[in-house]
């Protein structure tokens, strides 16, 4: 397997990319996606494997240059060996061969004599170029065949300038085994760039767009906002207390004597590669104005159900319409469910007029297993979201 570098995208892939195959970066104009190649060429390099990398775009100085000013790191001296084919290259080659196939064949000689003779393990790709000078067809002829005789696994960076018709065109002739596509904005989350996995061939997975942040030199997979709402007392801030890895809640004891929310609960985790931030919403009916605001830029909503008090449950439908769930990825969890309860599914789902794609749990939020397991369906349900 190749590694990405990027834990969240291998852990989705089930570990890496596996040898042999085809992988291309695709990304939109103004998205800054380089830290994807970069990436994964450093990961590489660190499994002590060798690559060659054809980039036309640049001399073998400034390219190498350019990794030392972004990511702190020589990468001529990580670990296995790197070959680069550069713009100098280029030029000598659209000189000396002016007609475009015979361009093409030297452009391809050289390739596969390069990856004999260093024993390549692995091929980078900036593309733009090749594409500019060969055409689209006969620049992806200078691929290796997924699977071919050296068994080399290629990595292809590529601008789209054409926009959804190319990318669905490279998933329905399978010319790459992963396409993973780059854009620079979200809907629901302005200011965050996302990703999609558009096809991967190796695994039965839904095509998932997934909002990141860049820190550092790394490229972190990131939920900005997740709600989680429901009536008063319906567990709202034990939730979020056992599924954050650190957070705060804002509350006040109430003329019963009970805890009840005033503002809002934080909490931040690291789950499955994302980072995730987690706001819990007072219940009680006097907070009703703020939650609309609450809920702007949110990515999904957890509803936290009582299961002992059937009588919450119209409460419930009312903060649903005050989020504009329907809106929204939506996850139910029917708390203190480990308690004497009287509700079921069937009674819930039609109480509150739930899709039937809505999932439903029956949990105990004391249990951070059980928080966990929403906290995963909703990230699933999230990165499925057609936005």
């Amino acid at each position: 397997m190749i590694r990405t570098g990027i834990t969240g995208i291998d852990e989705m892939l089930g570990s890496g990319i596996p040898k042999g195959t085809r992988v291309i970066f695709s990304l939109e104009p103004g998205v800054e996606g380089r830290l994807f190649m970069y990436r994964t060429i450093v990961s590489v390099l660190q499994e002590k494997k060798n690559i060659l990398i054809v980039a036309p775009h640049s001399t073998k100085r400034a390219f190498l240059s350019e990794y030392a000013e972004f990511l702190n790191i020589d990468i001529s001296k990580i670990g296995g060996e790197v070959v680069i084919l550069d713009s100098v290259v280029r030029e000598t080659l659209n000189t000396r061969e002016k007609k475009v196939n015979s361009r093409k064949k030297a452009w391809k000689d050289l390739i596969q004599d390069e990856l004999g003779k260093h024993s390549i393990d692995v091929l980078f790709v900036y593309f733009d170029l090749l594409y500019e000078d060969l055409g689209l067809e006969r620049a992806l002829d200078l691929l290796p065949p997924a699977e071919g005789q050296h068994n080399i696994t290629t990595v292809v960076e590529h601008l789209n300038l054409e926009g959804d018709s190319l990318i669905a065109r490279f998933a329905s002739e399978k010319t790459f085994d992963l396409i993973l596509s780059v854009h620079s904005a979200f809907t629901l989350a302005p200011f965050f760039n996302f990703f999609t996995l558009e096809y991967v061939s190796w695994a039965r997975m839904p095509r998932r767009s997934i909002p990141y942040t860049i820190a550092g030199q790394s490229i972190r997979l990131y939920i900005p906002k997740i709600i989680v709402t429901g009536p008063a007392s319906s567990g709202k801030s034990t939730f979020v207390s056992n599924a954050s890895d650190s957070g705060i809640s804002v509350d006040r004891g109430d003329l019963d004597g009970y805890r009840t929310t005033v503002a809002m609960d934080l909490g931040w985790l690291h789950f499955r590669g994302f980072d995730i931030t987690i706001f819990g919403t007072p219940g009680q009916p006097r907070f009703d104005p703020i939650l609309p605001q609450l809920v702007k830029n949110a990515m999904g909503i957890i509803l936290m159900i009582d299961a002992t008090s059937p009588d919450t449950l119209l409460r419930a439908r009312e903060l649903l319409a005050l989020a504009y769930a329907a809106k929204l990825p939506l996850v139910i969890a029917v708390n203190k469910s480990d308690l004497p309860h009287q509700m079921d599914e069937v009674m819930i789902r039609e109480t509150l007029k739930l899709r039937d794609e809505v999932p439903l749990f029956f949990i105990s939020s004391l249990k951070r297993s059980d928080v966990h397991y929403v906290i995963e369906s909703m990230v699933d349900r999230i990165t499925r979201h057609p936005y």
